[in-house]
């Protein structure tokens, strides 16, 4: 009984990862040509770090702004190691997540004691750190950004055909999803929720407070260096206004409009804000000012974001259902 139970809790987390699957590699298959397959690449890339952030934020209670820095860590060093050193894409990008592995444990330890406000600050002030540094003129190309960098090879195949591009970074994003599925529905998952919901009652109880801090800090950091690290030699080049803190920013919003805790929701959150700002026209302005408005309609009228579509749903056809209930039995009566 027990291992049935135990299967039944395990086929539940990972049937919404298999669902995003079929839709990922699907759309392959819809022929969306180079530019939908451009966008296709774009929303799976901030799909990745939103998960990531999603992770810390709605998984522990840790308010990061610090995402972008953790994708410019990923890219940027992969970059340098394939065109510098001419180190293969997967060593590269492996030495590239370690290092932000190492990153983020350390921001992860400096923040233990900072909460809410002063912890997004915190964040924001080492992804801006960071940002500083790529700007600054040096090896890295500075401002005018860092070129060429070699197309990912793995194993004797290079991705330069734009659907095995989409296919990489897909399979990505299948690969965090599944991860962060089984952290979240694991016993850390559940300190982690402790900690999230009451911080006090979660260190009564025994929850390593300090080690799990850590712990997601750098798990987040890690899924936004492995965001960065494919995604930057894919471009052929990169530059800091990929990394900007206004990117951390925008991977905020789509953990917020996603809701909070809820990885696929970050998934959404994250398609509809890059659609958004690659739909409308103006150069971005106009797209951020649209997001804004978007943000408040979704406060005031889906405060549980996009993964609450669903409950949203099934409350109004309850009352759907009521009011005819309601309207056959008034007419009967008569």
């Amino acid at each position: 009984m027990p291992d049935k139970a135990l299967a039944v809790r395990a086929g539940r987390h990972l049937a919404p990862t298999l669902i995003a699957a079929v839709i990922l590699i699907g759309y392959v298959f819809t022929d969306p040509g180079p530019s939908g397959l451009a966008l296709g690449v774009n929303i799976t890339v901030a799909a990745i770090a939103s998960v990531g952030l999603t992770l810390a934020i709605g998984g522990a209670g840790q308010f990061s702004l610090g995402q972008a820095g953790f994708m410019a860590i990923g890219g940027y060093g992969t970059a340098y190691l394939m065109l510098a050193h001419e180190v293969q894409f997967l060593w590269a990008l492996l030495a590239a997540v370690l290092l932000a592995l190492v990153v983020g444990a350390l921001v992860g330890y400096i923040a233990l004691r900072l909460h809410g406000n002063y912890l997004a600050m915190a964040t924001l002030a080492v992804s801006s750190g960071i940002y500083a540094l790529l700007v600054l003129p040096g090896e890295l190309g500075g401002a005018n950004g860092y070129a060429p960098i070699p197309f990912p090879e793995i194993f004797g195949h290079k991705f330069i055909d734009p659907v095995d591009q989409y296919l990489l970074v897909a399979v990505t994003l299948i690969l965090v999803l599944l991860v962060s599925n089984w952290l979240l529905a694991s016993r850390g998952g559940k300190e982690l929720a402790a900690i999230r919901d009451d911080e006090v009652a979660a260190r009564a109880v025994g929850v390593n407070i300090t080690a799990r801090k850590v712990q997601i800090f750098a798990l987040s950091a890690v899924i936004g260096a492995l965001a960065g690290g494919v995604n930057g030699p894919l471009q052929t080049a990169i530059d800091p206004s990929l990394y900007s803190p206004a990117v951390s920013i925008q991977m905020f919003v789509m953990v917020i409009l996603g809701g909070l805790g809820n990885i696929y929701g970050a998934v959404l959150g994250a398609a509809l804000v890059t659609w958004l700002i690659a739909a409308v026209p103006g150069n971005g302005s106009w797209a951020l000012t649209i997001l804004g408005m978007v943000v408040i309609a979704f406060m005031a009228l889906l405060p549980d974001g996009l993964s609450g579509l669903p409950k949203l749903a099934r409350s109004l056809l309850g009352r759907l259902r009521g009011r005819t209930t309601e309207g056959s039995i008034t007419g009967g009566s008569k």
